[in-house]
């Protein structure tokens, strides 16, 4: 059903987006040979416009979701005893097409209090589209959230040394 529903919404854009470049050409002085070359390349354009930031901010999204992004393992402990963990709370990555936001969770040794390792978790509601059109369904491309979950943490942690 939500496929049918994506198909008629890219439809229906689709020829939103042709009426529009049509508009547009039909308003320039040119031959008609070179008009119809602006409607193909502007219909296109159009049919992208809004998705621009869509398929820009998921790359990112996706470049933040990397492993060396999402955590960083600074030295060693004995025992996972040894640490504590501390969430640090929320905050906003800057310079990206879309809103990402980020919560970051230290791992502190009990010890020294000095941070053995942090994990960043990353959601976003998408581009404009997403929050404006479809509001709260999630992002048009790619996932909405990334973290690893807290067995994956554990196991990162062992395979790095840290616990």
């Amino acid at each position: 059903m939500s496929a049918i529903l994506f198909l008629l919404v890219v439809l229906f854009w689709a020829a939103v987006a042709s009426a529009l470049a049509f508009k547009l050409v039909k308003r320039i002085p040119a031959s008609i040979g070179l008009r119809a070359a602006l409607w193909l390349v502007l219909t296109p354009m159009l049919l992208l416009a809004p998705m621009a930031d869509e398929i820009a901010g998921a790359r990112q999204f996706e470049a933040l979701c990397r492993p060396e992004n999402a955590y960083q393992v600074h030295f060693k402990v004995d025992h996972p005893r040894d640490l504590r963990q501390v969430r640090k709370g929320h905050g906003t990555v800057a310079g990206r097409w879309i809103p990402i936001g980020v919560e970051q969770t230290d791992y502190l040794d009990r010890k020294t209090g000095a941070v053995a390792a942090s994990v960043k978790a990353y959601r976003t509601e998408g581009g404009w589209f997403s929050r404006k059109i479809l509001q709260g369904w999630g992002p048009w491309f790619g996932r909405g959230e990334c973290a690893p979950r807290p067995d994956q943490v554990r196991q990162l942690l062992t395979l790095a040394g840290t616990v």
